[in-house]
């Protein structure tokens, strides 16, 4: 079974891994410092556009740039340890699944993960989200199996958990602690042993590991940039973005919702099931429970915790909650045996789950059917100067491949063809998923980012040491990474930049979105050069 996972993880995660370019504005970022950290030699403080950069800790940055010694400087080696930690992710859920959940529940806790939406998109991804995923995850699963267990040789399990715990902390600040302390601490409350279950987390030697691998770092940094690390990582980075809105990525307090339903379809199926049992204990959650039970109230301690945490955040983006879908997965894994099993198929919550898939894929279906026509109204009003998506008849096959796939699994279920159900679920989001990569990835990538490639390309072929790349009211890293150069970032209100920037450099060459054009042209002794999809290249001379 192991090696079928590992199987699929490959397929999922790795196959056509560098056949995108990387996308703006996170993916580029990280790439573009983990460059610049093997340029400058400098592996404490990351920069980027040559500049500091402390919107997350240094872990990421130290293993793409160690990623680029093995692999070369590119798309794989930025993405490569997104899908590593995927597929050890997927892998230990299956093997801490076994233990309580038997195989088969186990390996459908390993296929939720691995086949939903999310997964694939962060394993795909140059991004610290699965990274953190699976730190946080190791923190919890060591310390469960040491609640559970009287065997005193386990509990050097905790050591695991502590070092995960560190390198969360090293991977996206303060969140790599404060989650899983909340999620244990809370959940100890509620089956009061926490008096008796500290005494064997051995807290001294844990704090003191933790401590040796994760605060080197923060004082190095803090050493060598004082102020402005604490008001850039600290205050921008982690108490605006929670109080406050950073570019623009808000939401409502049920923001999360729609996030957990679609994107962890079409197991979210599971979860109502999964919520019955939990409400046929809960007037015993304090008693004693079964090893299972047990998991059950901390799987869904793990999941309330991280979405009600970041549902009270100010910004909002449908990634934060990624570090919740493993619990999610092994929810599916728990619930899974009873919603395919034909013992269970005429239950209360199997019927829900049964019309709760059934309305998903529904909306799924309608929702594909007419994505052209409304990816195009958004791109029409967000940004109508680049150019229409063409996904061809893709939508339509998916929408038939999902109609038929998760049809024939509900159908599969009711009739107690347990595994067939499942097998036809985790089959038909395989396909799907290829049939993704190969098709609509690409059809985004030619409307929203090849041409910036482009652009970069150009720059980075004709221009000499003393002509600048400039943006005017663009956030755009990729510009950086892929021309390899410094750039200058120009905004709304500062046009007078252009004349002190065109003083100290022999060339302009200056990248717009079309829709800033018409303030361009009021800019004296500017010019077009180019257009490109949704972009606009000017300069203040021609010529090399």
């Amino acid at each position: 079974m192991g090696s079928l996972l590992f199987s699929v993880c490959l397929l999922l995660f790795f196959y056509r891994l560098d056949s995108l370019s990387l996308f703006d504005a996170d993916e580029p970022a990280y790439a573009e410092a983990a460059r610049e950290m093997l340029i400058s030699g400098d592996w404490i403080t990351p920069h980027f556009n040559f500049q500091p950069r402390f919107d997350k800790p240094i872990l990421f940055y130290w293993l793409i740039a160690l990623a680029y010694k093995g692999f070369g400087i590119g798309e794989y080696a930025a993405r490569f340890w997104s899908a590593i930690f995927a597929t050890g992710l997927t892998l230990s859920i299956y093997q801490f699944g076994r233990q309580l959940l038997g195989q088969r529940g186990a390996c459908i806790a390993a296929l939720a993960f691995a086949t939903n939406v999310g997964t694939v998109v962060l394993a795909r991804a140059a991004v610290t989200d699965m990274t953190l995923a699976f730190c946080m995850t190791w923190v919890l699963f060591s310390f469960f199996d040491v609640y559970l267990t009287t065997d005193k040789t386990r509990e050097r399990l905790l050591f695991v958990g502590y070092l995960a715990m560190a390198l969360a902390v090293l991977t996206k600040g303060p969140i790599g602690l404060l989650l899983p302390g909340l999620i244990i601490g809370l959940f100890l409350v509620i089956r009061r042993k926490a008096r008796t279950t500290l005494s064997r987390l051995r807290l001294l030697p844990g704090i003191g590991l933790f401590a040796v691998i994760a605060l080197p770092w923060y004082l190095l940094v803090l050493r060598e940039n004082g102020w402005a690390f604490i008001q850039g990582f600290f205050v921008q980075h982690h108490l605006n973005r929670y109080l406050g809105v950073v570019s623009s990525h808000v939401g409502s307090p049920l923001y999360f919702l729609p996030v957990v339903v679609l994107g962890f379809l079409p197991w979210s199926a599971t979860l109502p099931n999964a919520f019955g049992r939990l409400w046929t204990i809960r007037s015993r959650l304090r008693d004693e429970l079964t090893g299972r039970q047990e998991l059950l109230i901390f799987l869904w301690l793990w999941i309330g915790v991280v979405v009600l945490f970041f549902s009270l955040s100010r910004t909002k983006l449908p990634s934060y909650i990624f570090p919740a879908v493993p619990a999610l997965a092994l929810l599916a894994g728990a619930t899974g045996e009873a919603v395919l099993d034909e013992r269970q198929q005429e239950g209360r919550w199997a019927k829900v789950g049964d019309w709760f898939m059934g309305g998903m894929v529904c909306s799924l279906v309608l929702i594909l059917l007419l994505l052209p026509s409304i990816v195009d109204r958004i791109r029409l009003r967000e940004a109508p100067d680049i150019p229409p998506f063409d996904f061809g008849f893709t939508p339509y096959v998916l929408a038939v491949l999902f109609l038929v796939g998760l049809t024939f699994a509900i159908a599969a279920r009711r009739r107690g063809q347990g595994n067939m159900a499942a097998t036809a679920m985790a089959g038909t989001m395989i396909l799907s998923i290829v049939l993704a990569v190969r098709q609509v990835a690409p059809a985004v990538q030619e409307s929203m980012q090849k041409s910036l490639r482009d652009i970069a390309l150009m720059a980075r072929q004709e221009l000499r040491s003393v002509d600048l790349v400039v943006t005017y009211d663009l956030n755009a890293p990729s510009l950086v990474f892929y021309s390899e150069r410094p750039v200058a970032i120009i905004r709304k209100g500062e046009e007078s930049e252009f004349q002190r920037l065109a003083a100290t450099h022999e060339r302009l060459f200056i990248v717009a979105k079309a829709a800033a054009e018409t303030r361009l042209r009021k800019i004296p002794d500017i010019f077009p050069l180019d257009r490109r999809g949704g972009y606009v290249l000017y300069s203040n001379h021609y010529g090399p």
